[in-house]
């Protein structure tokens, strides 16, 4: 299936996959989907506090 989500590695301590494993569970998300989620919601608290963050514009194909 594709998808054009960007691949990475990331490295928690066990009792912090553990708990975001629990999370994911209670809902019904993939932990990958839980993790975003979590992301999504930082992001937007740090926008709401300190407005839009501005992304430099890349070339195609980046």
């Amino acid at each position: 299936m594709a998808t054009d989500k960007r691949q990475f590695t990331l490295r928690i301590q066990d009792e912090t996959y553990e708990k975001m494993r629990f999370l994911a569970y209670a809902e019904r998300r993939s932990i990958a989907m839980e993790i975003e989620t979590a992301m999504l919601a930082y992001i937007a608290n740090y926008e709401n506090l300190h407005g839009p963050i501005q992304l430099p514009e890349t070339s195609e194909g980046e």
